[in-house]
């Protein structure tokens, strides 16, 4: 190793530092640049570009209704708290079937 203080090799230190910010800088604009060019090719959208950035999270869905009162129009999704439209009801008696049941009972 040459013969340098310590000075010497702090100013040197501090140099590279401004080269490495330099650079840094350079290529965060041409970064931008890019996005900045694919945004605009492919219609990106805010609000799309943010979430894809991991600033906002997806939407979630809400979760589709299990159980239906046709006379009141309530539904429930069967997650969380019962509903005191349900309180002392048999849940059978308002769960959405697949296939709708006959009212006349089956032949077997």
């Amino acid at each position: 190793m040459t013969d340098t203080n310590i000075r010497e090799l702090q100013q040197q230190l501090g140099h590279l530092n401004l080269l490495v910010e330099e650079a840094k800088q350079r290529e965060k604009q041409a970064a931008l640049a890019e996005i900045g060019n694919q945004v605009k090719e492919y219609g990106i959208t805010e609000i799309e570009l943010l979430r894809a950035a991991g600033f906002l999270k997806a939407k979630r869905q809400k979760a589709p209704a299990k159980y239906y009162d046709p006379d009141s129009g309530n539904s429930w999704s069967g997650k969380g708290a019962r509903p005191r439209w349900l309180e002392g009801k048999n849940l059978d008696d308002y769960l959405i079937r697949e296939a709708p049941q006959p009212w006349w009972p089956e032949r077997s």
